[in-house]
C-alpha cells in the first residue's frame, strides 16, 4: 500500500530526520538512503522496519545535522597546510601557483573526518525511525480501510451477478430442451424416445453449474471474512480470488450464454486480485 510518514527526534547534539515513502509492492523492499557516518546503524534500521511491515516497496531518506554550526575543517591545520605548499611551490620549487589554488589544496588536505556514529545518535536516529514508522502505519491504515470498503463493494457486486446466474440458468437450459424437442418432432421421434431423452440428460450434465456456484458462494463467504479480519491477510484475499476465477471459467465454458455474467464477474474478480496484492 502506498503512504508516508516522517518523524523527528532531537539529542544534545543532534537533529535526525527520518522520512519513509510506501509503494505497492507484493514483497518487501528497501531503500534506504543514510548518511555515510551513519551506515553502522543500517542493518537495526532494516530490522525495525521488518518487524512492522511484510510488504511494500519502501524509500527511506535519513537526514542528520547537527546542533552547533562547526567548520567543515580544522583552521590550524589549514593555515600550516597553507604554510607548508607556498614554501614547497613558491620557495623550493618556483611554482608560480596562485593564491586561489594554493587555498583549494589547503582546504583539502585540512577537511575533517566525518563524525562517528555514537550510543546518542544511533538512539536518536532509531526515536526518529520509529516515529516516521508510527505515521506510516497510520497512513496505511487509512488506505487500508479504503482500499477493504473497495472490495468489499466488489465482492458484493460478484453475489448480485452470482443471483443473476441463478435466475437465468433454468431458462437458457428450459429454452435448449426445447430446441432438442422440437429437432426431434421433425424427425418424427417422440419425447420419450431414447435418443431425445440421452440429448437431453447429456445436455443437463453438460450444463450443470450447481457445483460451481455452491464454491463460488463458499469463497464470497470466506472473502467477506477475511476483509474483517487483522493481521496479513492480503495473499489469501489473492488466493481466493485465483480459486473463484478458475470457478467462473469453467462455468462460463458449460453455459456460454451466460458469458455477459461471467464476463463481468472475471473483470470484478482481476480487479479484486490487483487490489489484494497491496493489501497487508
Amino acid at each position: 500500500m502506498t503512504g508516508f510518514g516522517k518523524g523527528e527526534e532531537e539529542s544534545s547534539a543532534w537533529k535526525v530526520t527520518v522520512v519513509i515513502r510506501s509503494f505497492n509492492g507484493k514483497g518487501l523492499d528497501i531503500n534506504l538512503r543514510i548518511p555515510p557516518f551513519m551506515m553502522p546503524a543500517e542493518q537495526k534500521i532494516r530490522e525495525l522496519i521488518k518487524s512492522n511491515l511484510k510488504r511494500g516497496s519502501l524509500q527511506v531518506f535519513i537526514e542528520a545535522e547537527p546542533k552547533e554550526a562547526t567548520l567543515p575543517v580544522d583552521i590550524d591545520r589549514l593555515v600550516k597546510n597553507a604554510e607548508l605548499l607556498k614554501n614547497l611551490t613558491r620557495q623550493k620549487l618556483s611554482l608560480n601557483i596562485s593564491d586561489d589554488s594554493l587555498f583549494e589544496l589547503s582546504w583539502k588536505y585540512s577537511e575533517k573526518v566525518s563524525p562517528e556514529m555514537d550510543k546518542e545518535l544511533e538512539e536518536t536516529l532509531l526515536n526518529a525511525s520509529r516515529r516516521a514508522l508510527k505515521d506510516l502505519l497510520e497512513s496505511r491504515k487509512r488506505e487500508g480501510e479504503a482500499l477493504k470498503r473497495d472490495l468489499f463493494k466488489r465482492a458484493e457486486k460478484i453475489g448480485r451477478l452470482l443471483k443473476e446466474i441463478l435466475k437465468n440458468k433454468d431458462r437458457i437450459i428450459h429454452k435448449l430442451k426445447e430446441r432438442i424437442r422440437e429437432r426431434a418432432k421433425k424427425l418424427n421421434l417422440h419425447e420419450e424416445h431414447p435418443l431425445v431423452v440421452n440429448e437431453i440428460l447429456f445436455l443437463l450434465e453438460k450444463m450443470d453449474v450447481e457445483e460451481e456456484i455452491t464454491r463460488l458462494e463458499t469463497h464470497l463467504r470466506r472473502f467477506k471474512e477475511l476483509l474483517s479480519e487483522e493481521g496479513d491477510v492480503g495473499k489469501k484475499l489473492e488466493f481466493i480470488a485465483q480459486e473463484m476465477h478458475r470457478e467462473i471459467n469453467t462455468l462460463g465454458g458449460k453455459i456460454p450464454d451466460l458469458s455477459i455474467y461471467a464476463v463481468d464477474i472475471k473483470t470484478e474478480i482481476d480487479r479484486i486480485k490487483q487490489q489484494a496484492a497491496n493489501i497487508e
